[in-house]
C-alpha cells in the first residue's frame, strides 16, 4: 500500500477561554508536538466536551487523529486502526462542525477521504451500506463514537438505513456534547420517519434542552396527538408552561394552556382550577371556555360538554371550534344527523376548513373501504378530491397499509396528473410491496412528465439500488447454496456491472472447476477495477494452476506493480520464477541427452543467469564443455558444482579425467583419489580411477 499522505488542517486557532478546557487543550498540544498521538486525542476530546464549539480543539483533535492514522498505516501497517482514525477525523471535518467550517476544510476532506479509502482497500473492507452500518454499530459499542458517526453517514444510499443512521448520529452528537448538531440529526431522522414517537421524543427533549421552547412544545404536542397522553411529554410541557407562568403570572393564555396540560394528564380538578383562573384573568377568552367543554368531552360527559359549548354559541353562534366540538359530542351521542348539520354550518361559513372537512370524512372513512371512501370523496368533495385522497393515501402509507395506499395514489394521479409527489409515493409504495418493475414504470412515466424533478431522479436511483440489492441477495443465496450456475445467471442480470459482481461470477466458475471462465471474468473485474492488486493476483494464481507460467508471471508482476506489499503475489511470483527455472533446467537436460549440446548450453546459461548457484545447471554445463573438449571450462564448472552440492561425488572423477586430458597428472591423481575415497559403488568408474592412480603413481612425486 502506498504511504498515507499527512493532512494537517491549518486554520486559525482561537484562544481557549475556559478553565479546565485550557488544561486539556494545552496538554493536547504538548502531546501532539511530542508525537504522543493517543494522549493528544484524549486531551483534545476532553477539551471539546467542555466547549464543543471551540474550533481550535476540534482542529487539534483532527490533527491528532490524522497523525496517529498515518503512523498506524505507514509504520505499523495496521490499516484497520488507521481507517478508524481517518473515519474519526472525517467526522470532525464533515459532520461535527457548521457548514462554513466544512467548506473551509474541503481540500483536507478530499485528501483524508482518499487515505481512508486506501486503508479500507488494503484491509479488504466491504463498503456496502449494510456492512458499513454494522461496522458503525460495532464502533459505537466499542466507544469509538466519532468513527461510528462517520460510518453511519456512509450508509445513506440504503433507504432502509437512513432513519436509523441519522438517529444514531444524533445520539452520538448528544454523547459528545454537541446538542445543536444532535438536534439537527434528530430533525433529519424525524423527516424520514415522522411517526417514530420515541425518535420525536428524543428530538423534542433536545429542543427543550437548547431552550427552543416553542419548537419543543410543537413536538411534544405532536407526540401527544399520536399517543395516549405520554406522561414524560406532559411533564415536560408542564415544566415549560409553569416556567412561562412564573415569568407572566397574569397571562390568561398561559394559564389556560397549563390547564389543558393538566387536563391531558387526567388531573381534571387541577385543570378546572387553572381554567377558572384564566377566565378570571380574561373573561372574554373563549378558548378557556372551549377547553372546559373539551374537558367534559374527554370525560365522556357529552351533555355537560355541549352545555359549555352552548354557553359560547349563545354569544358567538358562528364560533367554529364550539360548533365543531359540539358536533363531535352529538356524534358520540348518536345524533349523527344533527352533527352533520353543524359540520355543514361550519363549512358554509368556512368552506376551506380542512379540520371540519376531515371530521365529516372521518365519519365515513372509519367504516369504509378505500374504494368506498374514494367514491364518497369524489362525489362530495370534487373540488379538493385530489388533495383529500392524497393525504388519505399518505396516512395509509405511513401506517403500513401499502396495498391500500397504492390504490389511493393511483386515483390521485388520475385526478391530479401534475402531482409529482403522488408518482414518487406510488413508486415507493410499489417498491415496498416488492413490485420493483411497476415501481420503475411509475417513475419512468413521472420522469417523462417531470424531466427536471430531482426527487424522481433520486427515487429512481433508490429503486434501482433496491432492485440490485434484491438480485445480489438472490445471487448470494444461490452462491452460498453452491448453486453456482444459478448464481452466475443472477449476477449477470445485474446492471450496471461492477468489479464485485464480476469477482462473484469468477468465483462461481472457479468453484465449478472452470478456470478458463474464471480467468475471463477475473479479467473483466480487473478492467472495472484496474488498480486492484488482488484481482491481478487471482488471475496469476489460476494461470499458474494451468501451468501457463508466462501469463502467470505477467499477472503476478502486475499485481506487485499495483501493490508492492501484496505478500501473496510476491510469494507466487517467486514460485513461478522457480518453476520456470526448473522447467528450463529439465529441458536443458533433455536436450543434453539428445546430444543437442548447443541448445542445451543456451538454456543452461539462462538458468545460471537467473540462479548462479544452481549446482545441477553448472554440472551439466561442465559436461557440455567436456564434449566440446573445453576441459578448463569444464573443470571450473565442475568445481563450482561440487562446492554447491558435495553429494555430486562423480564430479571428482570427471575433474580427474579432464586434468588427465590436460596432462596435469598430479591434479588428476588428486581428484581420482578424492573420488575413490568417497565413492562406494564397485563399478567401472571406480576401477578406472584406481587403475589410473596406479598408472600415474610412478610419474607423480
Amino acid at each position: 500500500m502506498k504511504k498515507i499522505l499527512s493532512i494537517i488542517c491549518v486554520l486559525g486557532l482561537s484562544l481557549p477561554a475556559f478553565a479546565g478546557f485550557k488544561e486539556h487543550f494545552d496538554l493536547g498540544q504538548q502531546y501532539l508536538s511530542n508525537y504522543q498521538y493517543s494522549g493528544a486525542v484524549t486531551e483534545f476530546k476532553s477539551a471539546l466536551r467542555i466547549n464543543y464549539m471551540d474550533n481550535s480543539a476540534r482542529i487539534g483533535l483532527i490533527n491528532s487523529y490524522l497523525a496517529r492514522g498515518k503512523y498506524y498505516a505507514d509504520t505499523e501497517k495496521n490499516y484497520e486502526k488507521a481507517a478508524n482514525d481517518y473515519r474519526a477525523a472525517l467526522f470532525y471535518l464533515i459532520h461535527y462542525p457548521n457548514a462554513n467550517q466544512v467548506q473551509n476544510s474541503s481540500q483536507a476532506i478530499v485528501s483524508v477521504t482518499s487515505n481512508l479509502n486506501k486503508c479500507l482497500s488494503a484491509s479488504g473492507f466491504d463498503t456496502s451500506a449494510k456492512n458499513r452500518f454494522e461496522k458503525a454499530k460495532q464502533l459505537r459499542a466499542e466507544g469509538d463514537f466519532a468513527a461510528a458517526g462517520y460510518e453511519f453517514n456512509q450508509t445513506l444510499s440504503d433507504t432502509s438505513l437512513i432513519k436509523d443512521s441519522f438517529q444514531q448520529t444524533g445520539d452520538i452528537m448528544k454523547l459528545l456534547g454537541n446538542d445543536v448538531k444532535s438536534a439537527e440529526y434528530y430533525k433529519k431522522a424525524v423527516s424520514v420517519a415522522p411517526n417514530d414517537i420515541q425518535l420525536r421524543l428524543s428530538y423534542a427533549k433536545m429542543l427543550d434542552k437548547l431552550g427552543q421552547e416553542e419548537d419543543a412544545v410543537n413536538e411534544y404536542n405532536y407526540i401527544l396527538s399520536k399517543t395516549s397522553n405520554d406522561k414524560e411529554v406532559l411533564y415536560s410541557l408542564e415544566r415549560i408552561y409553569k416556567k412561562k407562568l412564573e415569568e407572566s403570572p397574569n397571562d390568561a393564555a398561559i394559564t389556560s394552556n397549563l390547564g389543558a396540560i393538566m387536563q391531558k394528564e387526567g388531573n381534571f380538578d387541577e385543570a378546572l382550577k387553572y381554567y377558572s383562573k384564566a377566565e378570571y384573568l380574561d373573561p372574554s377568552n373563549v378558548n378557556t371556555r372551549i377547553n372546559v367543554g373539551t374537558l367534559y368531552q374527554q370525560k365522556g360527559d357529552y351533555k355537560t360538554a355541549i352545555n359549555a359549548f352552548d354557553s359560547i354559541l349563545i354569544l358567538y353562534p358562528d364560533n367554529t371550534e364550539a360548533n365543531t366540538y359540539k358536533a363531535q359530542c352529538l356524534a358520540k351521542l348518536g345524533k349523527k344527523t344533527e352533527a352533520q348539520e353543524l359540520f355543514k354550518k361550519v363549512l358554509a361559513k368556512d368552506p376551506s376548513n380542512e379540520f371540519v372537512q376531515n371530521e365529516m370524512l372521518v365519519m365515513i372513512k372509519d367504516n369504509a373501504t378505500p374504494a368506498e371512501f374514494i367514491d364518497y370523496v369524489k362525489k362530495n368533495n370534487s373540488n379538493n378530491a385530489g388533495n383529500i385522497l392524497y393525504e388519505y393515501g399518505l396516512d395509509l402509507h405511513k401506517n403500513g397499509k401499502i396495498s391500500d395506499a397504492i390504490i389511493v395514489y393511483k386515483e390521485v394521479i388520475a385526478l391530479e396528473p401534475d402531482n409529482s409527489e403522488a408518482y414518487v409515493n406510488l413508486a415507493i409504495a410499489q417498491s415496498q410491496d416488492k413490485d420493483m418493475s411497476n415501481a420503475l414504470a411509475t417513475l419512468n412515466a413521472a420522469k417523462n412528465k417531470f424531466p427536471n424533478n430531482s426527487q424522481i431522479e433520486e427515487t429512481i436511483k433508490s429503486v434501482n439500488s433496491q432492485m440490485t440489492d434484491q438480485k445480489l441477495s438472490q445471487a448470494a443465496e444461490f452462491y452460498n447454496n453452491k448453486e453456482y450456475e444459478k448464481a452466475i445467471d443472477e449476477y449477470l442480470k445485474i446492471t450496471p456491472t461492477t468489479s464485485d459482481i464480476m469477482l462473484s461470477v469468477a468465483g462461481a466458475y472457479q468453484n465449478m472447476g472452470d478456470n478458463d471462465k474464471a480467468i475471463e471474468y477475473y479479467k473483466e473485474a480487473l478492467n472495472l477495477a484496474p488498480a486492484n492488486s488482488d484481482i491481478a493476483y487471482y488471475i496469476a494464481a489460476l494461470y499458474a494452476d494451468k501451468d501457463d507460467m508466462d501469463n502467470a508471471k505477467q499477472y503476478a508482476q502486475k499485481s506487485l506493480a499495483l501493490n508492492k506489499s501484496n505478500k501473496q503475489a510476491k510469494e507466487l511470483l517467486d514460485g513461478i520464477n522457480t518453476n520456470i527455472i526448473a522447467q528450463k533446467l529439465e529441458n536443458a537436460v533433455a536436450l543434453f541427452d539428445k546430444e543437442q549440446y548447443d541448445e542445451s548450453l543456451a538454456l543452461l546459461n539462462e538458468v545460471l543467469a537467473k540462479n548462479p548457484k544452481d549446482a545441477y545447471a553448472m554440472y551439466y554445463r561442465g559436461m557440455i564443455y567436456d564434449t566440446k573438449q573445453k576441459y578448463s571450462d569444464a573443470i571450473k564448472d565442475y568445481k563450482s558444482a561440487v562446492s554447491l552440492n558435495p553429494d555430486l561425488m562423480i564430479i571428482n572423477y570427471l575433474i580427474g579425467i579432464d586434468y588427465d586430458m590436460l596432462e596435469k597428472y598430479k591434479d588428476a591423481m588428486s581428484y581420482y583419489k578424492a573420488f575413490t575415497a568417497t565413492y562406494s559403488e564397485d563399478d567401472d568408474y571406480l576401477k578406472y580411477a584406481n587403475n589410473r592412480i596406479n598408472e600415474l603413481a610412478p610419474y607423480v612425486k
